[in-house]
């Protein structure tokens, strides 16, 4: 449940262009907490998704003309959401990692460490583009090109991990299903031998 709610939420997040952050970003924090009862280091990632969710609400309000969106509070606010995008995907990924390891799936939990490292590099190339263009009169062509660049890897590493996510969701989950109905099954085998063996007292 918690990896199923964790895709929903990053797609929204994906598409904080349109808004969408605001409710994804709690979806996301709710679907991280939830996995923090089988690896508890995702409770972390979840705070910080929390958190995010500020900068999304300070979206909207730019649209409303509430505040600049160029203005000093506004960079602010976006340097703290990338900051905190860029230690949410280290948590998140190491979690899955070790969430792997233990379950023996060696595959997934590599593609976790390649993901980390391409994520971390598309947040250090937004850092860079968003500190060159603030303040800035007329952008040099070096900083459109890098604005180009950060744009596109947004949503190929976006969809990437989410791609990432969703075979989380369906091994991990369904390993851990596995194990919970074994574990059901064999609570009503005992209750059933427990039921003859009194039966056969009663005889």
């Amino acid at each position: 449940m918690g990896f199923g709610l964790c895709v929903l939420g990053y797609l929204l997040t994906v598409l904080d262009t349109f808004y969408a952050g605001i409710i994804g970003w709690p979806l996301l924090a709710f679907g991280f907490f939830r996995l923090s009862r089988t690896e508890k280091s995702f409770a972390f990632a979840g705070a910080m998704s929390v958190l995010c969710t500020v900068y999304s609400a300070a979206d909207i309000l730019v649209l409303l003309k509430v505040i600049d969106g160029e203005g000093a509070l506004y960079f602010a606010l976006h340097l703290a959401y990338i900051a905190l995008g860029a230690c949410i995907h280290l948590v998140y990924l190491l979690s899955v990692r070790s969430l792997a390891t233990r379950g023996g799936d060696m595959n997934i939990a590599l593609r976790a460490l390649i993901w980390l490292g391409f994520s971390e590099l598309y947040y250090i190339c937004s850092a860079v583009s968003a500190v060159t263009v603030f303040g800035a009169d007329a952008l040099p062509y070096y900083a459109q090109v890098l604005g180009n660049v950060v744009l596109i890897m947004k949503y190929a590493i976006g969809f990437t991990n989410l791609w990432f996510l969703y075979g989380c969701y369906a091994k991990i989950t369904t390993a851990e299903r596995i194990e919970k109905d074994e574990a059901m099954l064999k609570e009503i085998a005992e209750k059933e031998a427990a039921k003859r063996r009194r039966r056969k007292e009663d005889k």
